[in-house]
């Protein structure tokens, strides 16, 4: 008899756990969904504007006498088009890991394990989501003029080149960022909780490789923003992310005694050089 009843107490603590998680972090999931939902709008009004170029460049003989300044109004269409396809397959992956992930062994304490991590995550998406709509967009100033002359005088496809650089960066990091969740599955969250150590995949060489991935992904990000307030929000974004993985270590180290080999043996975004 006692061994059912065990079973019965260890079941309901676990689905009080489960539902604290859901109060508690509430603001994060919503936070999420708005973003979704705001990214698909715009990603269908890219795709509805793309069409005329698509129709442009699916004939032949209209093809033929388009000048190159089509070519870069093209680019940049389907690069916005590329960020959001791939911004948005994360962000609903990050949706997707807050529903599922289990309850953490050792919860968060105080702002720099609760509220800190939620800044981390909510500065750099709020802002560069707002970046890439085109109304906000058109309100940025851009590099100084000097600076772009010179940029094109090494080549008049710069634009091009930039723009396709952009992409390939935020899909790599995008794709990595995926892999990290991949492996975290259960295990992911945005405050700083103890759940389990995860050391399968890129976790078996580097401590933090979403953030890593991240960081990637953001910076394909402020290569298609071509904005220098980019750049800013870019730097803001590493040093919050760095900052954020060292509480988490801190954390780690105090709870999880396995941990500090898992440290000795990784590196921190990146792999350990031996």
């Amino acid at each position: 008899m006692n061994r059912p009843l065990t079973q019965i107490a260890t079941g309901l603590e676990k689905k009080m756990t489960m539902q604290k998680d859901w109060r508690v972090d509430l603001a994060p999931l919503l936070f999420f969904a708005a973003v979704v939902a705001v990214k698909t709008y715009y990603l269908i009004g890219y795709l509805q504007a793309a069409q005329p170029l698509l129709d442009v460049i699916q004939d032949a003989g209209r093809r033929s006498v388009v000048d190159s300044g089509f070519t870069y109004q093209a680019t940049t269409q389907f690069s916005y088009i590329g960020y959001y396809t791939i911004s948005l397959a994360f962000d609903a992956l990050v949706f997707y890991s807050l529903l599922v992930r289990r309850g953490a062994r050792q919860r968060p304490k105080g702002f720099m394990e609760n509220i800190f991590p939620l800044i981390t995550v909510f500065v750099p998406v709020t802002g560069f989501t707002l970046m890439l709509i085109p109304q906000v967009r058109a309100m940025l100033p851009s590099y100084p003029e000097p600076m772009l002359h010179w940029l094109n005088g090494i080549t008049p496809h710069f634009p091009f080149y930039m723009n396709l650089g952009g992409i390939l960066i935020g899909l790599f990091g995008a794709a990595f960022s995926v892999w990290a969740i991949a492996h975290l599955r259960a295990s992911f969250g945005l405050r700083t909780a103890v759940r389990e150590l995860v050391t399968s995949g890129p976790y078996r060489r580097i401590r933090h490789p979403l953030y890593f991935g991240e960081i990637v992904h953001i910076f394909g990000v402020v290569v298609l923003a071509a904005t220098p307030v980019a750049l800013y929000l870019f730097v803001v974004a590493v040093a919050l992310q760095a900052v954020r993985a060292k509480v988490e270590e801190r954390k780690f180290l105090a709870s999880v005694p396995e941990y500090a080999e898992f440290r000795r043996n990784t590196g921190f975004l990146w792999p350990k050089l031996h």
